[in-house]
């Protein structure tokens, strides 16, 4: 065998331990740009290959009042349960070397380039990221801007020539501060009627074109707080609990708006908690094993499971459209 060739094993072994060191430097990477964990609870205590959960969710009923002593009829308590199933899939991205790579950084002494190994994170970090935030058509699943049965509404159309719109394409302010602000606290009510004030919403999402509005823009003209420095002093949920509220952009809320207010953009609030929603992922993205599959190639395959978005319950979820104009309106 020619001295400049290296064989096969000594190649395997040389790729085994260069992926180690990769992976294990891609793991402690952070990717803030699709970090999908700020939004929801991420459920990954699950059996990594089990084929999916059932979860029991259950309610009360039953009204006390006024008996006689000599009535037959006493009125009963009683508690109803409903069972949710949701399905993990499986879902890969990998990455691979060939022959020349690795023969190269061999004779030289160098390392294996990462950089398929950083791709390889980031495509799976994109992948949840949008399955959490859209959920897939495919295996039919939901994501925290477009699950089905949410209360969806448009905001009231009060603003300069009867438009729902906060700011326009231009950047242009269309509803006065004390509109918008009327606005969020809406979505934040409406979840508190609907669980009989039991809960409150604690998150909101918004477009990238209405929270920059917000943010940059003075609540009065006697004042330099901005209206979202209002919003997060003088909200339902803050002013209720004492806590701080949570609001964040989403650029896919800019066009998510459906029915009369379709493209759109969506404010969406919710109550960030795992008894109300969480993100399935019994087996977060791991690389396996190295391979050579194939006379020049090296493989190192990555996989992960994951059942997407669950709401357990819908009514701890509002869908606000047309609270901005996309940024490519006309």
């Amino acid at each position: 065998m020619p001295q400049n060739i290296i064989n096969d094993a000594q190649a395997l072994a040389f790729v085994q331990g260069q992926a180690f060191r990769v992976n294990q430097t891609v793991y402690e990477t952070r990717f803030p740009d699709w970090d999908f964990g700020r939004l929801i609870y991420v459920d990954t205590t699950g059996p990594a290959w089990s084929p999916g959960i059932l979860t029991y969710t259950s309610d009360l009923s039953g009204v006390a009042k006024w008996q006689s002593g000599y009535a037959k009829d006493i009125p009963l308590a009683d508690v109803s349960q409903d069972m949710q199933q949701k399905t993990f899939h499986l879902a890969a991205i990998g990455y691979q070397y060939n022959i020349e790579e690795v023969n190269t950084a061999i004779q030289i002494g160098a390392s294996l380039p990462n950089r398929r190994a950083r791709a390889a994170r980031l495509a799976y970090t994109k992948f949840m990221y949008d399955l959490t935030l859209k959920g897939n058509t495919e295996k039919g699943l939901g994501g925290l801007i477009n699950y089905a049965g949410v209360t969806t509404t448009i905001v009231p159309a009060d603003g300069t020539g009867t438009a729902t719109y906060w700011v326009d394409e231009d950047g242009v302010g269309i509803k006065t501060p004390a509109q918008i602000v009327r606005d969020v606290n809406l979505g934040l009510q409406g979840i508190s009627l609907d669980t009989f004030e039991t809960e409150l919403a604690d998150t909101i999402l918004l477009p990238v074109e209405a929270y920059n509005y917000i943010a940059s823009t003075p609540y009065s003209a006697a004042t330099m707080e901005t209206i979202l420095s209002f919003i997060l002093r003088t909200n339902i949920y803050t002013l209720t609990t004492g806590r701080q509220i949570t609001i964040r952009t989403v650029r896919e809320l800019g066009t998510a708006g459906v029915g009369d207010a379709a493209g759109e953009g969506r404010m969406v609030v919710y109550k960030n908690d795992q008894d109300y929603v969480k993100l399935h992922l019994p087996m977060p993205h791991q690389f396996l094993p190295v391979y050579q599959d194939g006379p020049l190639n090296w493989q190192v395959p990555g996989i992960f499971r994951t059942g997407g978005v669950e709401l357990l319950t819908t009514v701890a979820f509002r869908y606000l459209d047309g609270v901005s104009q996309p940024p490519d309106a006309e």
